[in-house]
C-alpha cells in the first residue's frame, strides 16, 4: 500500500499547498480520501482521475470537498474514458448539499458523473484489494473517520475533537493520519479540533506504528506542533503535498 499526500492544509491553502486530500493505492486499486481546494491539480501529477475506484468525502466543510467541482468538468469534458462515472461515499444528503449551488441542468450532469452513496458505518466496503470502514467522530454532524485495510491498515481521522471511539478505530494501524489543527496555546478553544498533543495521545493509546500529523493551521510554526506531538509520541511525521509514504 502507498499513500500520496495531495493536500494537508487546514481551512485554506498557502503557497504551493492544498487542503485535505489523500490518495491510497494498492496494485490497481486507487482511493481518494477527501477532495479539498487544490487537490485535483496535485492528483494529476500522479494519475489520470479516471483510474480512481472511489472517492470519499468525510464531511461537508469546503476544505474537504471543494475540488469536486473542477473534477466534474474534467470528467464531463476531457475524460480519457467516455461517460466515466465515479462512486462517491459521503454523508447523507451529499447531492442536495453539494448540488445546491448548481442549476438544474448542471445538477443532472453532476449526478451522471458522481454516483453518491450514503456512508454506512455499520458495514465494510470492498474495492479491489482494499476494504473501507467508517467511524463517526466529533466534528460537524456527521463526520467520518476512515480505515483503509489491505495487507496493512491506514486510518484517517478526518476533522475531529478528542473521542475515545477514534482510539479504538485507529488501534494497531500501520499509519495513522490524524488532524492536529491546534497547538497547546489554543487548547480548549470552542471548536471540535485536536491539538498536536491530543493527536499524539490518541496515537499512543491506539498503539499505531506511524503518526502523520495533518490539517495544521496554515499560520502556525509547524516545528512547534511537531515538538508538542513528539513529547507524547516519538515517531511523528508531518504531511506535505506530494509526499509519498509506504504504509
Amino acid at each position: 500500500m502507498r499513500l500520496v499526500v495531495l493536500g494537508a492544509s487546514a481551512a485554506y491553502a498557502g503557497p504551493d499547498e492544498a487542503c485535505s486530500g489523500y490518495l491510497v493505492e494498492d496494485k490497481n486499486t486507487k482511493i481518494l480520501l477527501d477532495c479539498g481546494t487544490g487537490v485535483i491539480s496535485n492528483l494529476f501529477k500522479w494519475l489520470d482521475p479516471c483510474k480512481l475506484n472511489v472517492m470519499v468525502v468525510s464531511h461537508f466543510h469546503p476544505d474537504h470537498f471543494l475540488d469536486i467541482y473542477p473534477l466534474r468538468y474534467y470528467y464531463q469534458l476531457d475524460a480519457t474514458i467516455p461517460n466515466f462515472s465515479l462512486r462517491v461515499l459521503a454523508p447523507k444528503g451529499a447531492l442536495d448539499f453539494l448540488g445546491g449551488i448548481l442549476s438544474d441542468d448542471s445538477k443532472k450532469r453532476f449526478t451522471d458523473i458522481f454516483n453518491f452513496e450514503d456512508i454506512n458505518d455499520k458495514i465494510e466496503y470492498e474495492f479491489g484489494s482494499l476494504k473501507l470502514r467508517f467511524c463517526k467522530v466529533n466534528h460537524l454532524e456527521p463526520t467520518y473517520a476512515v480505515a483503509v485495510i489491505g495487507k496493512k491498515k491506514l486510518v484517517y481521522s478526518s476533522d475531529t475533537g478528542y473521542c475515545e471511539s477514534l482510539v479504538e478505530f485507529a488501534r494497531g494501524a500501520d499509519t495513522f493520519i490524524c488532524e492536529a489543527t491546534l497547538q497547546e496555546a489554543h487548547a480548549g478553544a470552542p471548536v471540535e479540533h485536536l491539538t498536536a498533543k491530543q493527536a499524539a495521545t490518541i496515537a499512543k493509546k491506539a498503539e499505531v506504528k506511524k503518526l502523520l500529523l495533518t490539517h495544521i493551521w496554515p499560520g502556525y510554526d509547524r516545528k512547534i506542533s511537531l515538538k508538542e506531538a513528539k513529547g507524547v509520541f516519538s515517531e511523528t511525521v508531518f504531511l506535505k503535498e506530494n509526499e509519498v509514504h509506504e504504509i
